[in-house]
């Protein structure tokens, strides 16, 4: 959007009960998945393999994000009270070429530190993207030929403020914080996973129930990025008229969500850390090589998803090519 619109309060979301036993998706999952863009699973990795996958992110966290020269600050885990002061240390800049061109490997924005780097470790694959019920899900939404993961998005962690007044505590809640987008390069279906507790108001995962509906209509083609001349009419309308959901949970809870769904970090006015892993899901199809995506900047190289070299042409049926359709 050219001009940023400050987003609607989002909610705090209370999951309905869809589930059936015995059953992957239900049929009520998948008709609120079609209505709304997303679906909200609760304990899919056991947590004791998040609290260990959590305890790797925060020592490469530590490693890879050093305190700012001359500072008496430390990161300490055991005190949270250091956890809202941070004082880092400033990272390298973006490669210009070669495989991490255009993205830091490890990207500090204010509270939000994005460890991009560590996205293809084993145990973050394992945890996420070939967990063998958050893939199944997938495959049961998107499709059965889902392409082999290759890595995360990384581990994206995001601080607690210093104490804040009554006007910024308002200010807050009311929206102001909130940083509504969609991703870009190829984008079919992606995932949230937590590697702690998230209460509420502490930076859950948030999205715009029903946008993607009217966002895919603003690209030419299904999946890979292609915004029309109605794309930022479309993003206003989404921000002006959805009130946007956040997602509180538990370790191990993940969201999935279409990847035309408008979404954003969450209002955090807690005490915590929030710890996610994010990772994208697309069919197995031929795709364009990294010179490709060079000459149309689109290189991501953080992300697993990239554009096709055939894409089906945005239809009124936008499910067309999902295996939920059938």
């Amino acid at each position: 959007m050219p001009e940023r619109e400050i987003s609607r309060p989002s909610t705090v979301f209370v999951p309905p009960d869809l589930a059936e036993d015995g059953v992957t998706v239900s049929q009520a999952e998948i008709e609120f998945f079609k209505e709304n863009g997303f679906l909200f699973k609760r304990g899919l990795i056991e947590r004791g393999a998040a609290a260990e996958a959590l305890e790797k992110a925060w020592q490469s966290l530590i490693e890879a994000v050093p305190p700012a020269e001359g500072s008496s600050w430390q990161l300490q885990r055991d005190d949270p009270q250091s956890w809202r002061t941070p004082q880092w240390s400033t990272l390298p800049p973006a490669d210009s070429f070669g495989p991490f061109e255009g993205r830091q490997r490890t990207a500090v924005h204010g509270r939000t530190v994005k460890m991009h780097e560590i996205g293809n470790q084993q145990y973050l694959l394992n945890l996420v993207p070939n967990n063998p019920m958050i893939r199944e899900i997938a495959r049961s939404l998107l499709a059965d030929n889902l392409k082999t993961s290759e890595r995360t998005r990384g581990v994206y962690a995001l601080f607690p403020s210093e104490q804040l007044s009554a006007q910024e505590l308002e200010e807050r809640l009311n929206g102001s914080s909130l940083g509504p987008h969609t991703d870009r390069v190829c984008q079919q279906l992606n995932v949230c996973a937590y590697l702690d507790d998230v209460p509420p108001r502490s930076g859950g995962f948030t999205v715009y129930p029903g946008s993607h509906r009217i966002m895919f209509q603003a690209h030419t083609y299904e999946a890979n990025w292609s915004p029309t001349d109605s794309f930022s009419d479309a993003m206003r309308e989404v921000v002006r008229t959805i009130t946007p959901v956040e997602f509180a949970g538990k370790q191990g809870d993940v969201v999935y969500w279409h990847g035309r769904t408008v979404h954003s970090a969450g209002v955090h006015i807690g005490d915590s850390i929030r710890w996610a892993v994010f990772a994208d899901f697309t069919e197995d199809r031929e795709i364009l090589d990294a010179d490709a995506h060079r000459a149309l900047g689109l290189y991501e190289w953080f992300k697993d998803a990239k554009m096709f070299k055939n894409d089906l042409k945005v239809s009124d049926d936008m499910w067309q090519s999902w295996r939920l359709a059938r």
